[in-house]
């Protein structure tokens, strides 16, 4: 799908993952600018610091991370589109000197990082390659750096084999599988990772594809102009569908802080007091 039509129904940063409603009357952009701010606070980075984020979109978060934080990002993506406007939104907002956008697999990338994100990408990965999933980004941590993975599960522990509805994998994700939260912690730890902070967002997602799905309507017109009849409504049922999914426990999401396993206890902080004593998602 083009970035046209993502443009539709999304907020104006583009942001294709929950967002987060802190008091929850926010409106779409301003609770997108408050979970990418969530995110950044929770692994506490700090001004200098190397950020990679696995499956950046089109570039928000490592956008926000190198003008707010002050960080050095790279973000890597295997969408060809995504990657064309993230390099064109960086260079537009002059930070092509500490941001870097990359067409790349995230089992290609060398070197060490102080933090790393993945929103919204590890859906895709496989649930019998999520230890090596994990595994790729203890390698690419610093010993004493800090991830978060945000992620999309579903309620039941048993592995079987459809995760989602058969709708959803013929037209929408294919070949997507989701891991209840159990195997997500559990393959976490077998890759050489320690969780310390398990966020749940479910609330959060229904409430954000409830914007997407009213943006949706607001636009159907020109959505169907520019993708035919069979996409515009495979799209309007997934968007309304998933919202009604999260908001009946049918689907979840988790946002899982985690280190290198191994660390000695001082390095986790005493309480979650950290994330909420700075104010989030504001214009600065």
């Amino acid at each position: 799908m083009s970035n046209a039509f993502y443009s539709q129904w999304l907020d104006p940063n583009m942001v294709y993952s929950c967002a987060y409603f802190e008091n929850g009357d926010e409106d779409l952009a301003t609770a997108q600018r408050k979970k990418i701010d969530h995110i950044l606070t929770k692994i506490r980075l700090q001004p200098g610091q190397t950020l990679l984020d696995i499956g950046c979109g089109w570039g928000a978060l490592v956008l926000r991370a190198a003008q707010k934080f002050g960080a050095r990002c790279v973000g890597i993506t295997l969408s060809q589109n995504q990657f064309d406007l993230a390099t064109a939104r960086v260079r537009a907002a002059g930070l092509s000197d500490r941001i870097e956008i990359r067409l790349q697999d995230y089992r290609d990338i060398t070197g060490t990082f102080d933090r790393i994100t993945s929103v919204g990408m590890f859906e895709h990965v496989g649930k019998k390659n999520l230890a090596g999933y994990f595994g790729r980004m203890r390698e690419l941590l610093a010993d004493d750096g800090v991830a978060m993975n945000h992620g999309i599960t579903v309620p039941d522990p048993s592995d079987a084999p459809m995760d989602g509805s058969e709708f959803m994998d013929r037209y929408v994700f294919p070949q997507g599988e989701l891991p209840h939260i159990g195997l997500v912690l559990k393959t976490m730890q077998e890759g050489g990772l320690e969780a310390f902070d398990v966020e749940l967002l479910r609330r959060h997602y229904a409430q954000t594809l409830r914007h997407w799905a009213d943006n949706f309507e607001a636009n159907a017109s020109a959505i169907r102009d520019m993708v035919g009849e069979k996409k515009y409504r495979i799209w309007r049922v997934y968007l309304a569908g998933c919202a009604h999914a999260f908001d009946t426990d049918q689907m979840s999401i988790y946002q899982v802080v985690c280190h290198k396993a191994g660390n000695l206890s001082s390095a986790v902080p005493w309480s979650r007091r950290y994330i909420y004593d700075h104010p989030i998602g504001q214009n600065d």
